[in-house]
């Protein structure tokens, strides 16, 4: 059986946690029928206000809470939950479970790439019109090739991943490019996505250090 660790990164969203944690069992019962064996859930809480109340230490399987002393992105985030996993995938997902956890199904069978990255774009795709444009000028800018980079459910084999994230210098929303360009191998594989819920991303905020990050990846 292959460890997979599940790794959230979380901001500000403790109301949405007990959802997605609430579905890790299924995960598990999923992973098993795909030849893996889930490991533990790792809960990174980037620097929240008030922070996240503790979770459950005594889950079967187990639940760990890493929090950051202050908002440092959810590429840190990511990066922290990474490389504390135990197991030797990681899949990354956001807390409010945009893209259901039983999708992990789709994206096992191609575990032995370095990343498989989960794209709306490639499937159903519910997001409204202003953020389905902005993504598809976006994508087009980062020069991977990928239809939907910034889709938060991924799937890292930590044996080809682990020096790249030790090495990862975006700290923030374009992280995902970063690791992409850097990956030996990367597929996508369409995945649906369920709108409605928050996002912790503001496109008129965000949008002007995601390019910043864009551009300084392109140029590394």
């Amino acid at each position: 059986m292959k460890s997979l660790s599940l790794v959230i990164p979380a901001y500000g969203a403790g109301d949405l946690l007990g959802r997605i944690l609430a579905h890790v069992p299924e995960l598990s019962a999923v992973a098993t029928r795909c030849g893996f064996e889930l490991v533990e859930t790792i809960v990174v809480d980037d620097g929240s206000q008030p922070p996240i109340e503790d979770v459950a230490s005594d889950s079967v399987p187990p639940v760990r809470l890493l929090r950051n002393a202050e908002n440092r992105g959810k590429g840190y985030s990511v990066r922290r939950g990474a490389l504390e996993a135990k197991g030797d995938w990681v899949l990354m997902s956001d807390v409010d479970e945009s893209v259901p956890l039983l999708e992990f199904a789709v994206l096992a069978p191609l575990a032995d790439r370095a990343i498989v990255c989960g794209s709306r774009r490639c499937g159903k795709d519910a997001r409204p019109f202003h953020r389905r444009a902005l993504s598809a000028l976006f994508n087009a800018l980062t020069g991977t090739g990928l239809k939907d980079t910034q889709c938060g459910f991924k799937l890292f084999n930590m044996v080809l991943m682990r020096p790249i994230f030790e090495s990862q210098r975006t700290e923030r929303f374009a992280f995902d490019v970063e690791l992409i360009r850097k990956a030996p191998s990367v597929v996508e594989v369409p995945v649906p996505w369920r709108g409605g819920r928050r996002s912790s991303l503001k496109v008129w905020r965000d949008a002007p250090r995601m390019l910043w990050d864009l551009i300084r990846i392109r140029c590394s």
